[in-house]
C-alpha cells in the first residue's frame, strides 16, 4: 500500500512540474530547454522509483528469510 501511495505522489508531482514547464513558465524561451527539463524530470523519477522498489523488495526478502530461519 505504501508503494502505491509513493508512486502516486511522484506521478502527481511529475505532472505538476511538467505543467509548470510547458504551460506556466514563460521565461523558458526554447523548446529544447523545455525538453531538457522534461527529460531530466522523467529520468529522475524513473531512477528514484527503481531505487525505491529495489530497496523495498530487498528489505522484504531479507525479512522473509529471517522469519523462515526462526
Amino acid at each position: 500500500m505504501v508503494r502505491v501511495l509513493v508512486i502516486t505522489i511522484c506521478v502527481v508531482l511529475d505532472v505538476w512540474l511538467l505543467h509548470q514547464i510547458w504551460v506556466e513558465e514563460k521565461h523558458l524561451r526554447t523548446k529544447s530547454e523545455k525538453l531538457l527539463w522534461t527529460i531530466g524530470i522523467l529520468l529522475t523519477h524513473a531512477i528514484a522509483s527503481a531505487v525505491y522498489i529495489f530497496l523495498d523488495t530487498t528489505k522484504d526478502n531479507n525479512n522473509e528469510n529471517t522469519e523462515n530461519n526462526l
